[in-house]
């Protein structure tokens, strides 16, 4: 009779003194927050969209980090700094607003430096087709059938978890030596953690992973055979080993590109029973399989997660552009991935003294994270409420940046400075007031047609630079016809023939010479960009706006 062992731990949701529900702790990852998608979610208006993440690690141990959640996330009462992650252990407790998620504990562990560390292997196997190793099997129709059945045990909609389970067991029908068996894969992040656990017969132990063993098949992905620790004298510490595994099999699980995903393990206890090289020769064929499961598994959940910020992100974009009699505006955003760290926003700035129909004032504001991808994607969705925020309560450009310095200073986020440039466009008397934390100086084409850069000494650093930067605002006036061009370093610096950049000659150049409003400059910077890296991908986030006074008539 086949048992099986949870490997998972749990996180128990706990709200107002009652247990909601019970969450096992699936894969590498899972996220808590409002979005209904995640793994945990928080229905709860103060909880962050993506709020914090659980991840499991190498050594089987448990960690939390916050994702930069609006209210924080406290564990055992100690306030988290956004991605710094926290150790947790059986029956600690994670504080998210008003819910409480205790974690418990899985059984599986991972072995020691003392325990199994030291051992080593009696073969190995570097020719990992699945054609070939069924031939050379012993009974190739039965190593065939073996395949088939694992095949079988993969296909489904079944979470990964569930198909490598029933793989594994189908591995053990097939291998009757086998009195134990394991799943592991590989992650980005150098975790190594369980996915599957079974055991066949005898005692229910939890799985051991040999750092050696893993070394070998991940490292240099090579299947491996251990027939009796007690038959060779290479073996240092056989007595631990022997109180783990007596004889053994493992193979990697390579992906499309050559790199390990993960591996396979089959072990047992009994002196009488060992494996032999046909048992090396399967695994190692039925390996492949396992190895196309958990690679179509991260690509489509890496897609999903992906999809699912791009989504956000594009929800923080602004639904429309301001209407302002007597002003035009354009803007162009484009990011290197998926998702990216630059953002662009018109804020409308209403006067609670004096409403009207339509705002007042607006500020129009322009941002990049340093670097690209997810990790940008996410701290710019992070400082992007909080900046609409203080816009909307009327505070001016250069305290809206010493706010938001603050806070994002006082995370920590190493390497992850943000430039910002915010511009307050005052129609009724045609006077912008611009501050910027180490953004690019916008330009502007004056009315003769000459152009220059929007820029004062009261710029300052970039938002996490410095912990009492001082922001000041300087003031311009927009006559008729004039047109302001902001944007960030990825146009300027956009790739072309010869490695060469766009360049801010360049961008100065098509702004001097073009006519028009706002809609025909922003054309005419996309046409030479466009022209200037041809196919290329681009290296950076970028995007740019420009906004201006409509020509006397």
């Amino acid at each position: 009779m086949m048992s099986s062992e949870s490997v998972g731990a749990t996180l128990e949701v706990v709200r107002q003194g009652r247990t909601e529900r019970v969450v096992q702790l699936r894969g590498t990852d899972l996220h808590i927050g409002r979005h209904p998608l995640v793994g945990v979610p928080l229905d709860h208006p103060k909880v962050s969209l993506y709020h914090a993440r659980i991840e499991r690690r190498f050594d089987g141990t448990y960690r939390v980090v916050d994702l930069m959640s609006k209210n924080a996330t406290f564990v055992d009462g100690a306030r988290l700094k956004p991605f710094e992650p926290a150790e947790v252990r059986e029956g600690t407790r994670i504080r998210i607003v008003d819910f409480e998620l205790v974690f418990h504990e899985p059984a599986a562990r991972v072995g020691g430096p003392n325990e199994v560390a030291t051992s080593t292997v009696l073969g190995s196997l570097d020719d990992l087709s699945s054609s070939g190793l069924v031939q050379r099997a012993s009974d190739p129709a039965e190593a065939l059938r073996g395949v088939l059945e694992v095949v079988r045990a993969l296909g489904g909609g079944a979470d990964l978890d569930d198909r490598l389970g029933r793989a594994l067991a189908g591995l053990m029908r097939i291998m009757p030596r086998a009195e134990r068996g394991f799943v592991a894969t590989a992650e980005p992040d150098g975790s190594l953690p369980l996915r599957a656990f079974r055991v066949g017969r005898g005692p229910a132990a939890p799985p051991v992973l040999s750092r050696t063993l893993v070394d070998e098949v991940l490292h240099n992905r090579r299947a491996l055979l251990i027939k009796d620790v007690y038959v060779d004298e290479r073996f240092k510490d056989r007595e631990s080993l022997s109180a783990a595994i007596r004889t053994a099999v493992c193979a990697p699980l390579v992906g499309s590109d050559g790199r390990a995903l993960g591996m396979v393990q089959l072990d047992g206890a009994s002196p009488r029973d060992r494996f032999r090289e046909e048992d090396l020769d399967l695994l190692a064929a039925l390996a492949v399989p396992i190895a196309t499961a958990v690679e179509n598994d991260r690509l489509q959940r890496e897609q999903a997660a992906l999809a699912a910020a791009a989504e956000i992100q594009r929800s923080l974009l602004p639904r429309a552009r301001p209407s302002i009699p007597g002003y035009a505006f354009w803007e162009y955003y484009r990011t290197a991935h998926d998702v990216g760290g630059d953002l662009y926003d018109y804020i409308p700035i209403d006067e609670p003294d004096e409403p009207g129909p339509s705002p007042a004032r607006w500020c129009v504001t322009l941002g990049d994270v340093a670097g690209h991808g997810m990790p940008a994607a996410i701290i710019m969705a992070g400082l992007c409420p909080e900046v609409r925020l203080l816009v909307r309560a009327g505070f001016p450009p250069a305290e809206v940046l010493t706010e938001v310095n603050r806070h994002y200073y006082e995370t920590g986020v190493p390497n992850r400075f943000v430039t910002m440039a915010m511009i307050e466009v005052d129609p009724a008397i045609h006077r912008l007031a611009i501050a910027s934390a180490g953004h690019p100086a916008p330009l502007v084409r004056r009315a003769d047609g000459s152009v220059g850069a929007l820029e004062a000494p009261g710029f300052g650093p970039p938002l996490g630079t410095d912990p009492d930067p001082r922001f000041e605002a300087s003031h311009f006036d927009l006559a008729p016809g004039e047109v302001v061009v902001a944007y960030t370093d990825g146009l300027t610096d956009a790739v072309g023939d010869g490695r060469r950049p766009f360049g801010l000659d360049r961008l100065r150049s098509i702004v001097a010479r073009t006519s028009g409003g706002p809609e025909p400059i922003g054309e005419a910077i996309l046409a030479a960009l466009s022209e200037h890296v041809k196919d290329r991908a681009l290296f950076d986030d970028l995007s740019f706006v420009c906004f201006g006074r409509d020509p006397l008539p």
